[in-house]
């Protein structure tokens, strides 16, 4: 049997924290999320562009009708929020990071909240490892 809701959920004040706080631990060690904001692929707002795409993220989850069906308006988001940051990221993280979140989301609807304790406690240095990533500015593209 599948644990995933089906129908409208109204998440409580404390997964609605919880979740928000695992978003931006998730995004902000999502390696082109963090190459974009790290080396200013966005401008001198980079920072402020991705804490909007967790709040996107946030409120897309707040908003979401049928949690079953949130795969691809959430990839939307993520899409774009990169976009802002004239990044693409052609290494299927994108899906990967979308899967994660949905993950998250229903974790924290259950009141399983270890996924964000483990991030909280694990050190935010990373592997490095190559991805491809592309930063991207559209105004050279269409010149």
């Amino acid at each position: 049997m599948d644990s995933r809701p089906s129908g409208p959920v109204v998440l409580t004040v404390d997964e609605k924290a919880v979740l928000n706080e695992g978003i931006g631990l998730i995004l902000s060690r999502w390696t082109a999320m963090r190459a974009a904001v790290d080396n200013g692929w966005g401008g001198r707002d980079s920072h402020l562009k991705a804490e909007l795409t967790v709040s996107n993220v946030l409120d897309y989850f707040i908003r979401l009708k049928d949690p079953t069906m949130g795969f691809d308006g959430l990839t939307d988001i993520l899409e774009n929020g990169l976009n802002e940051l004239n990044t693409l990221a052609d290494d299927g993280s994108l899906e990967e990071v979308t899967e994660t979140l949905l993950d998250l989301y229903y974790e924290c609807l259950e009141g399983n909240y270890q996924r964000v304790e483990k991030l909280r406690v694990t050190s935010s240095q990373t592997s490095a490892k190559v991805v491809k990533v592309c930063n991207c500015i559209f105004s050279d593209i269409l010149s």
